[in-house]
Formats: C-alpha cells, structure tokens, sequence
C-alpha cells in the first residue's frame, strides 16, 4: 500500500435503515497510524458509519475500500479477517464468561495456541487491570474494566485499524481518562490505526491527528483535529461553549 493512499476511505456513501436514509453521502479518509475523530449529536449517523464500515450494514451505494481493496457489502467476518476490529457501543462482553475466556473468544479466527497465548499476554500488557481479574467473570467488573476488556478483545486479532464506538460512554472520568490514555498508547506503540466514535468531543479532539463533524448523516465539517476544536460552531454545539 502505497503510503499516499488512505487506508480506510469512503466515498458517497449512502446507507439506510430500511426507508431512512441514514447516511447522505459520507466521504472521509483514515490514513494508516492516524487517530481520526467522528463526532456529532445524538442521531447523526455515527454509529451507522462504524457499521457500515465492519460491515453490519450494507451501503446502498458509494465506494468503501480499505488497503485498497473494495469492502463494501462484505460480511463481517470477512472483513474482520482484512484486519478491522469493531468495538460497538455498550461494550458487549460476554458478562458470564472470564476475562481470559472473553479473551480466546475474540481469537476464535486464530488457530495458533502460542500466538493466542502471546496476545492475551500483549493485552495484559496494555490493560494491567485485566491481568488483576484474568479469573473474574466479566459481568462483575465495573463498567471501565468491561471497555477495557471490550477492547483487549478486539486486539486478540491483531486489528490494523480499530473502530471505536463511545468507548467512555458511562464511565467516571477517572475511567474516562485511562481509556483515552490506552487508545494514544496503543496507536503510539502498536501502530494501531484508530477511527474513533466518541460523545465526548472534547477528549476526542484532544487525542485525534484529524476529525470530522457528522450532522444528520452528512459530513459538515473536516479537518486537523485541533483546528476543528477551535471551530466556533463546534465550540457551542460540542465542547459547551456559551
């Protein structure tokens, strides 16, 4: 891959719930070892984007490549396979199952025992916290721990680029502040490549090399992150500025 082509782009990408027409022609670019920033309110069509990017949705048209190669209306499994990991709202662990357990389920593609092995302890690396409670069920862990958990999973396969979907959503800022914390350390250290959905657009612009601002299923605004945090309009609608 050459290193002026992106390596996640969309381009008009037009993606409905049934009759909705929920994304409007999205356009944006992920460029390897980036952290980009898709913020907006409630209803934008964030989440939509993440899903039609792993695909969970299919695009009724538009051009979705990554690396190159053309994705779009490929199953989920297959493109989990190209090396996108989806880390989705909620978190969704496997609450009755411990964490070295949610850990082998998110290698289930991976049939290598001592890779699998090698992973979980890169993932104890990283999450300290989940090496703490390799035995505990993860339906008893605080919501912080089960978003590290969720993403510590995601990485089980080595994901080149990962989607991240409100990862602070409910957390104490103390939480908040170590989520963020790993997703520089792991774009920094591991090369991880990161699209991240985040309600949070303070913290977000704070950590993205870029951003876009999603309205209603239309990207309306893009750009380095740190100019886009200095954009009056995103001031007042995202960072509560008066």
């Amino acid at each position: 891959m050459s290193k002026a082509t992106p390596m996640l782009e969309l381009q008009d990408i037009h993606t409905y719930y049934d009759h909705i027409h929920a994304l409007k022609g999205v356009s944006m670019t992920v460029n390897e070892g980036e952290i980009v920033a898709l913020i907006g309110g409630n209803g934008a069509g964030k989440t939509t984007t993440l899903r039609t990017i792993s695909g969970m949705m299919k695009p009724r048209s538009g051009s979705l490549t990554f690396e190159g190669q053309n994705i779009a209306g490929i199953p989920a499994h297959h493109i989990l396979n190209r090396g996108i990991s989806h880390v989705p709202e909620g978190r969704r662990i496997f609450k009755d199952m411990t964490v070295r357990e949610n850990l082998d389920v998110g290698a289930y593609s991976v049939t290598d025992r001592a890779l699998i092995e090698s992973r979980i302890q890169e993932g104890f690396g990283f999450f300290p916290r989940l090496k703490e409670r390799e035995g505990q069920l993860g339906g008893t862990m605080s919501g912080g721990e089960q978003q590290m958990l969720a993403i510590a999973r995601a990485l089980m396969v080595a994901p080149r680029l990962l989607l991240l979907d409100e990862p602070s959503m409910g957390l104490s800022p103390l939480f908040v502040e170590a989520i963020f914390d790993i997703i520089v350390k792991l774009n920094r250290e591991r090369g991880t490549t990161v699209l991240l959905v985040e309600q949070n657009a303070n913290m977000a612009l704070q950590i993205a090399h870029r951003a876009y601002v999603l309205q209603t299923g239309e990207i309306k605004l893009s750009g380095n992150a740190a100019d886009i945090a200095q954009d009056e309009s995103v001031r007042k609608a995202y960072l509560g500025d008066e």
